[in-house]
């Protein structure tokens, strides 16, 4: 199986998902999203805007749709998207 890579030269590792490296990047630190709800865990697979998913695959990717921005640029001034499905340039 091949690691998944991230425009910015990430690999996954063991014990790191593409989805953890793009919510490091990605979530700003007051946990408000793109619309202005506060998006953080709470409880199992709850967010605090009061979505409740099913797996912590649907909770990451609630979270992620949340806190992109539009550019896909991170807080490190970089753009991050899984390789092969980069964003158009702004």
């Amino acid at each position: 199986m091949i690691a998944a890579q991230c425009t910015c030269g990430f690999t996954e590792l063991a014990d790191e998902e593409m989805s953890d490296h793009l919510l490091l990047v990605f979530e700003p630190h007051n946990s408000r999203g793109n619309d202005g709800l506060v998006h953080e865990e709470r409880g199992h697979l709850e967010c605090a805007c009061g979505l409740a998913a099913i797996t912590s695959e649907e909770l990451d990717g609630h979270l992620l749709a949340a806190f992109t921005p539009q550019d896909a640029t991170g807080s490190d001034g970089r753009r991050h998207a899984p390789a092969g499905q980069e964003p158009a340039a702004p």
